[in-house]
């Protein structure tokens, strides 16, 4: 080959070298984008996914099944070390539902700061929760019978998922004898002592909970700034509607977020449904009645023995007297649910024409509640048509004798809604007087305006 050939070649080779080097260059940057893109995937991922295996790693969860509590903004979990309230770790065992130590947690006057493990007084405290776990109960008397007082069967849930057997759909009219119509998917007719109901109370409009946050006791403070805290004369004299429009404020005024709102029916009936349970006041298929708030000031946390008359001095919540009026019968658990004053809950009834009717709540036609807001019934004229109740509510389940006055358990008054009195009171007030005996499952009606002896509670959900 001559040199003109050697020279072509030359050229030729060298040009390959250069090709197959940018070939190769080419594709070391593209693997190494693919490790960098991988790396960021895996990151991201990790941000997405690991921080919540982590947190289900490290967030202390006790045996009972319950769901963990979902903490809002400035919340604070705390647990009772026997003395004083103690800012929790919540890596650490802070509740638990098998030894009846329901969940507590507070928010903070403006201004207070405290790290885990400081101490936290009552007047350092703004607003007081008790976490009440998604949860599925076995019917007890599902069929507008008569049942006496029995510890009710609980399964707490896990996450949003409902295992319960039977399935409600509203059925509200302006005359009737039923609000609702139920079925069981599996057994077909609901099966006392057999048929399952995952409490509606966790069905928030559209969005399924893993439980709710109930305020430990009555509201206090006033309508532009309510509080939650014991030893404090309740919040009254108030219409529905003064005391649902200053509940909802408290989600701005405490920069919380979550839905904060008037507690509902429904929400009571969880509440009551929880306490009657081996988590509650129930030992070994022995139950006892929560114990009666009867000071006469209406100081929140008070409590006595269930059916104590009336009294100017107060049994403080943190007290062994107090603690009967707690729905746990210890520290943990929800006071003012008997006795102290009577309570609103956002439980309507129909009008004769079938929609909502504020009576004197103060609601008009162009500020009607949300329906996520109330528990709706069926009109009637007459407070003993209790198959107007619902499953779930601690209304005509928990009835030892059907259709009279005074015939729910422990021999509460249980007087439904009628023509003019179309919202609900729940609990009673401090006198212990017929209208007051028993527990939490007394109920009675009242047309929603104001009255010296009317407090509410509030509900938070996330």
């Amino acid at each position: 080959m001559n040199k003109k050939g050697f020279a072509v070649s030359g050229i030729i080779y060298s040009i390959l070298i250069l090709f197959l080097l940018l070939v190769f260059s080419i594709l070391a940057i593209l693997g190494s984008r693919k490790l960098i893109i991988d790396k960021f995937k895996s990151d991201t991922l990790d941000k997405i996914y690991g921080n919540e295996l982590e947190k289900e790693e490290t967030t202390y969860r006790d045996s009972s099944g319950a769901n963990s509590p979902e903490l809002l903004n400035n919340m604070i979990p705390v647990y009772y070390d026997g003395n004083n309230w103690v800012y929790a770790d919540i890596k650490e065992e802070w509740y638990d539902y098998d030894k009846k130590e329901w969940a507590n947690a507070v928010v903070l006057n403006s201004g207070i700061t405290k790290n885990v493990g400081d101490t936290i007084t009552e007047e350092e405290i703004a607003l007081w929760y008790v976490w009440i776990p998604r949860y599925t109960y076995t019917i007890f008397n599902g069929n507008n019978g008569s049942v006496n007082p029995l510890e009710i069967q609980i399964k707490f849930e896990s996450e949003t998922n409902s295992s319960g057997t039977v399935k409600c759909v509203d059925a509200v009219s302006g005359s009737g004898t039923s609000s609702e119509v139920c079925t069981d998917e599996i057994n077909g007719s609901i099966l006392n002592g057999t048929s399952t109901y995952t409490h509606p109370a966790f069905t928030f409009g559209n969005q399924e909970l893993t439980g709710f946050w109930v305020g430990k006791f009555e509201i206090s403070g006033s309508t532009s700034q309510i509080t939650i805290k014991p030893n404090i004369t309740s919040l009254r004299n108030q219409t529905v509607s003064a005391f649902f429009t200053a509940i909802q404020n408290m989600s701005t005024t405490y920069s919380l977020n979550g839905d904060s709102h008037m507690m509902k029916n429904m929400e009571w009936g969880a509440v009551a449904y929880l306490s009657h349970s081996k988590y509650g006041t129930c030992t070994n298929g022995k139950c006892v009645e929560v114990g009666i708030n009867n000071n006469s000031s209406y100081i929140t946390g008070c409590g006595a023995t269930s059916g104590s008359s009336s009294s100017s001095s107060c049994n403080a919540y943190n007290t062994s007297i107090g603690m009967l009026a707690s729905t746990t019968q210890n520290i943990y658990g929800v006071y003012d649910m008997i006795g102290g004053a009577w309570e609103y809950v956002m439980g309507n009834m129909a009008n004769s024409s079938g929609i909502f009717y504020s009576s004197n709540a103060g609601f008009t036609t162009q500020n009607i509640p949300n329906s996520k807001y109330f528990n709706f019934y069926t009109y009637s004229t007459s407070y003993t048509t209790h198959g107007r109740g619902k499953l779930g509510d601690a209304t005509k389940e928990t009835l030892k004798t059907f259709g009279i006055e005074h015939g729910g358990w422990y021999g509460d008054a249980s007087v439904l809604l009628d023509l003019t009195n179309s919202w609900i009171w729940r609990g009673g007030d401090y006198s212990g007087g017929p209208n007051a005996v028993g527990g939490v499952f007394l109920f009675y009606r009242y047309n929603g305006g104001i009255s010296v002896s009317g407090s509410t509670r509030a509900v938070l959900v996330k």
